[in-house]
C-alpha cells in the first residue's frame, strides 16, 4: 500500500463535567501500523499507511453502568484496529469494517449484560473517525456527533443523529434552532446494548481538506453550546489543537453544561486536497435546504389546520348561543298569563253567559205567554216548541199532562 505525506496533530479531554460519574469514554491513535495506542497533542505527525483513529463513546444507564457500556465498547474497537486485523482487504472497504466492529461492541455490551445483571439495561453511543490515505470514514450509532471546521467551508456535520428529534427535523416538523431545546433531544433511536435488535450504525466516506479540523464530542458540548457557537470558536481557535480543545472546553462550563463532556480533534496541516466552496459536502447543503422546504410546507399545512380549528369553534360558539337564546324565548311562552288578563277575560265571559242567559228566559217566557194564550183559544193540548230551551222546572211531569189531557177530553164531551 501507498504511503501518503499527510501532516496532521490531535488533542483531546474527557472528563465529568456537569454530572459527579464520568460514563464517557474515548480512545485516539496517531499511528495504526504500531499497535501502540496513543498520541502526543499538537505533535505534528505523518500519516502512516494504516491510518490514525478517534473513537468517543457516551454510556447510559446510570446506576446501571452506562460507563461499563462505554468502556466495553472502545475496547471492542482497539481489538478490531490491531495492526495485524487491518488486512489489504479490509482497509479496501474501510466503512464495511467500521459497520463490523460496531456491531461486535453492540454484542459485547449485551453479553456482559447477561452475564452481570446489575448491569443489564447499560447501553452506549459510539462515533469514530478513521483518517486513511486521503479520505475520513465515519461511523456512528447514536447522537454523538462528528464535525468537520474548513475555513473555506465553515462547519459541517458529518455525522447525522439517530435521534427522535433529529427524525422531526427530517420530516420536516422541527427546525434545527427549535430542535437545540427541544424538551425530548435526549431520546436516541439506536444505540449499543439496545435489546430491540442488533445495532444499526451508518457510516460515510469524506475527503480530507488541507486546513480541516475533525471534531469528535458527546453531547455534553453539542447538546450545550450551538452549531455557530461551536464554528467560532474553532476558527478562533485554529492554531493550536490543545488551544482549540480548552476553548471549547471552557465556553462548554461557562454555558452551564449538565452532562459528561468528551471532545477529540484532528487538525489536517498539509498533503490533503485544496478546499473550496464546491467541496461542500452535498449532504450537508441538501439537508438544510430540504429541510427548509418541508418545514415551509408544514407551517402552511399548520396554518390550514388552525384556520379550520378556529372556524369551527365560531361555529359551535354560534350555535350553542343561538340555543341559549332559543331557549329562553321558548320559555316566555310556556310561562301563565297575567292575572289582570284573566280577571278581565273571566268576567267578559261570565257578561256573556249572563247577557245569553237573560236572553234565553226572556225567549221561554215569550213562547210561554205564546203558549197559554194558543191553548186558552184552540183548547188544545199544549204543544212543545222543539226551538225553545226550558229548564227542568218549566217542563210538567207525566201525571199533570195525563190529568190535563183527560180534563180537556172531558171539557169537550159536555159542550152541546
Amino acid at each position: 500500500m501507498k504511503t501518503n505525506n499527510i501532516l496532521f496533530r490531535m488533542a483531546a479531554r474527557c472528563e465529568a463535567a456537569g454530572r459527579p460519574n464520568n460514563e464517557d469514554n474515548y480512545q485516539l491513535d496517531d499511528n495504526l501500523s504500531d499497535n501502540s495506542w496513543g498520541f502526543t497533542a499538537d505533535t505534528e505527525v505523518s500519516l502512516g499507511e494504516k491510518g490514525a483513529l478517534l473513537v468517543v463513546c457516551d454510556g447510559m444507564g446510570g446506576m446501571n453502568a452506562g460507563e461499563v457500556a462505554s468502556d466495553i465498547a472502545v475496547k471492542t474497537i482497539k481489538e478490531w484496529f490491531t495492526t495485524d486485523k487491518l488486512t489489504d482487504a479490509v482497509v479496501a472497504a474501510p466503512c464495511k469494517y467500521i459497520t463490523s466492529a460496531i456491531v461486535a461492541a453492540d454484542a459485547a455490551i449485551k453479553a456482559h449484560s447477561k452475564t452481570n445483571p446489575d448491569t443489564e439495561g447499560m447501553g452506549s453511543t459510539i462515533v469514530l473517525a478513521w483518517l486513511l490515505g486521503q479520505k475520513v470514514y465515519v461511523g456512528w450509532c447514536g447522537d454523538s456527533r462528528c464535525y468537520r471546521f474548513n475555513p473555506a467551508l465553515g462547519l459541517e456535520r458529518l455525522s447525522h443523529d439517530h435521534s427522535y428529534v433529529q427524525e422531526l427535523v427530517d420530516a420536516g416538523k422541527l427546525t434545527e434552532e427549535l430542535a437545540f431545546d427541544h424538551p425530548n433531544n435526549n431520546i436516541i433511536t439506536r444505540s449499543l446494548g439496545d435489546p430491540r435488535g442488533a445495532a444499526q450504525p451508518d457510516c460515510k466516506e469524506f475527503d480530507l481538506y488541507n486546513q480541516d479540523i475533525i471534531l469528535l464530542c458527546s453531547d455534553g458540548l453539542c447538546g450545550t453550546l450551538r452549531d455557530n457557537e461551536i464554528a467560532e470558536l474553532i476558527k478562533q481557535h485554529q492554531t493550536s489543537m490543545q488551544e482549540c480543545r480548552d476553548a471549547l472546553w471552557d465556553a462548554d462550563e461557562a454555558a452551564g453544561w449538565t452532562d459528561n463532556t468528551t471532545i477529540a480533534l484532528a487538525q489536517i496541516i498539509s498533503g490533503g486536497k485544496d478546499a473550496t466552496t464546491a467541496n461542500k459536502t452535498a449532504t450537508a447543503s441538501t439537508d438544510i435546504s430540504t429541510s427548509k422546504a418541508k418545514l415551509i410546507a408544514a407551517n402552511k399545512r399548520l396554518k390550514l389546520i388552525l384556520l379550520g380549528v378556529v372556524v369551527i369553534i365560531l361555529l359551535c360558539a354560534i350555535v350553542a348561543t343561538a340555543y341559549k337564546y332559543k331557549a329562553q324565548i321558548a320559555s316566555l311562552f310556556d310561562k301563565e298569563e297575567p292575572a289582570t288578563e284573566q280577571v278581565v277575560d273571566t268576567d267578559s265571559s261570565t257578561e256573556s253567559v249572563d247577557t245569553n242567559s237573560n236572553e234565553d228566559s226572556n225567549n221561554v217566557d215569550t213562547d210561554s205567554e205564546n203558549n197559554s194564550e194558543q191553548s186558552s183559544t184552540t183548547s188544545n193540548p199544549p204543544a212543545t216548541d222543539n226551538n225553545t230551551t226550558k229548564s227542568s222546572e218549566e217542563i210538567p211531569d207525566v201525571e199533570t199532562l195525563q190529568e190535563r189531557t183527560a180534563q180537556t177530553i172531558n171539557d169537550n164531551s159536555q159542550q152541546p
